[in-house]
């Protein structure tokens, strides 16, 4: 997989200097602008994973950047950052598209959570490119995936439901596309023009996932040096899609049981009433009536929650589908790596896909057809081709040589580099370049540590 790719856009070059060592020591791909308008121009290029800018910059501000990324593709995160930020300037922002903001000026460690969780919200969304119609025409019922009776009949029910507001509890195995469901909800809904917000349970820790829910109040806990709203106020008038919602703790169940039926919440460390309108879409790939009979989910909350069930069955289930995501994502990474070669698939080739199992379903998938596309060295997949970039999916730890535990950390991950570039190296029968292109390294950087761990013979 490639690395998550972030610009930072701030005329202050310090700043930017600052945070793009930061991410860069977390594995990020980083790009810095000064220039508020040429990060703008890239950002249409390099289509990146996160965009964190200045809420206050000459030219071009925070809030028109804004606008001008979501008129263009609205699935860039973006993450605002201001000195002169206040409740109103961050309501703008997140009304605008924005996913949060920080205060200058923050802890780096601050930043790096924060990004993680903007990130963490990005999700596999489904789409037919449309070109020249606005981001709502990509979610028309007519644009989704699926041919099999169970899908067209969630189709419907899409368009039937998505005139109410009322509740509904998205069913199926992780990768089956539960947010592509959500999103198409909402972009049918009469809330379309308002914010689509997104959390996913599973990826905080309950305290954490509790203050990003429900915002807190300066002072309210060590660290909280100004108030900040919480994702429920952000959703006002709009969705809200609450994934992985089995995994909450007991105690955040019965505050989000209270706010359902109220309409209201309280800030951590507040004593006021906030009132909040949004239409809930929560999501789970756990037996939720199990876990109401293991003691770890609210029956009541299960019954809110289950007011319009929708069950996404697995990949495996719909194999009928297996070819429209097939030639869909083929088409989707060449384009993205602006390749000329027109991928296709034999027939034995598409059988391996048809015949696979597919525990990671859709987003599975997907991995294997980007990871096809960025080895491929002829526009004919063929069955072994196929096959090979399924096994390097499932590639895992035991496919690698013990590490002797007396080693210290650097030998340790040296000896862990070493097979890394050994199994590379392997898969693409010696073709350096792209063992590179799939170990996301220069040609050079991969010549080096062939030479250091003494590899030369295996290209």
């Amino acid at each position: 997989m490639n690395k998550q790719r972030i610009f930072i856009i701030d005329d202050e070059q310090n700043v930017c200097l600052t945070i793009k060592e930061a991410l860069q020591a977390e594995g990020f791909e980083v790009y810095c602008y000064q220039n508020p308008t040429e990060g703008l121009q890239d950002a249409q290029q390099k289509n990146p994973d996160l965009i964190i800018t200045d809420l206050l910059m000459p030219g071009l501000d925070g809030l028109k950047l804004i606008q001008r990324v979501k008129s263009f593709n609205p699935e860039i995160n973006i993450l605002i950052m201001t000195a002169h930020a206040s409740l109103e300037s961050a309501i703008g922002a997140i009304r605008a598209g924005a996913n949060d903001y920080l205060i200058k000026p923050f802890k780096i460690d601050d930043l790096l959570k924060t990004v993680q969780k903007t990130l963490s919200q990005k999700r596999l969304v489904i789409e037919k490119k449309v070109t020249g119609k606005s981001f709502q025409a990509r979610y028309q019922i007519k644009n989704l995936i699926g041919s099999t009776p169970e899908m067209k009949e969630i189709f419907k029910l899409i368009e039937k439901i998505a005139k109410t507001d009322s509740t509904i509890l998205v069913i199926g195995e992780s990768g089956t596309g539960k947010e592509m469901v959500a999103r198409s909800i909402h972009y049918h809904s009469k809330r379309k023009d308002s914010p689509f917000v997104s959390i996913n349970c599973a990826a905080l820790p309950e305290t954490l996932l509790e203050s990003e829910l429900f915002g807190y109040e300066k002072g309210a806990f060590t660290g909280a040096v100004t108030s900040k709203l919480g994702l429920f106020e952000l959703a006002t008038n709009g969705t809200f899609f609450l994934d992985e919602v089995g995994d909450m703790s007991l105690s955040l169940q019965s505050k989000l049981l209270r706010v359902l039926q109220e309409r209201t919440l309280k800030r951590l460390g507040g004593v006021k009433d906030i009132h909040i309108d949004f239409r809930l879409i929560a999501a789970t790939s756990k037996n939720l009536i199990d876990e109401i009979k293991a003691g770890r989910f609210r029956e009541d909350l299960f019954y809110r929650l289950n007011v319009i069930p929708i069950v996404m069955l697995p990949l495996r289930n719909r194999k009928e589908d297996i070819p429209l995501f097939v030639n869909y994502f083929l088409e989707t990474f060449a384009e993205k790596s602006n390749l000329k070669m027109k991928f296709q698939l034999s027939e034995s080739g598409m059988e391996v896909f048809k015949n696979h199992s597919w525990p990671g379903n859709i987003r599975e998938l997907e991995n294997v057809i980007e990871r096809l596309v960025a080895l491929a060295d002829k526009p004919m997949i063929d069955s072994e081709t196929v096959t090979q970039a399924i096994k390097q999916g499932n590639f895992s730890s035991e496919s690698l040589k013990p590490i002797n535990n007396d080693n210290n950390l650097r030998e340790a991950l040296e000896s862990y580099e070493a097979e890394l570039i050994k199994q590379a190296i392997k898969d693409t029968k010696g073709n350096q370049n792209r063992a590179a292109k799939k170990l996301n390294l220069t040609r050079q950087a991969l010549h080096y540590k062939v030479k250091k761990y003494g590899l030369e013979k295996l290209s």
